[in-house]
């Protein structure tokens, strides 16, 4: 079993920002994290396909979001979206997919 993980930080500038995985072969992701470096952070978040499709999406959150119990198929680049930011802030980011 391989695992590919896209972590990154990165910081939100009026409310927003994303970053962009590298091609995944294919597999399920089995885990999403975004910590914000503030505890207090609202955010929301979600994860979208290389043709703009929301593949999962997340309400608001405060300080840490950490889902670990998905199964969701990936294949091809996401794009994850960091939005509604209350203060900016800077966020880790956390993708686990089993290939």
């Amino acid at each position: 079993m391989r695992i590919y993980q896209h972590r990154d930080t990165i910081r939100a500038a009026s409310g927003s920002t994303s970053t962009v995985s590298l091609s995944i072969v294919g597999g399920l992701c089995r885990q999403f994290a975004i910590v914000a470096n503030t505890d207090s952070t609202v955010f929301k978040a979600n994860i979208k396909d290389y043709k703009n499709f929301p593949v999962l999406d997340y309400g608001f959150h405060t300080g840490t979001l950490n889902d670990y119990q998905i199964f969701v198929p990936m294949s091809g680049e996401y794009t994850i979206n960091i939005t509604n930011a209350s203060p900016d802030d800077t966020f880790k980011v956390y993708m686990g997919v089993q290939e």
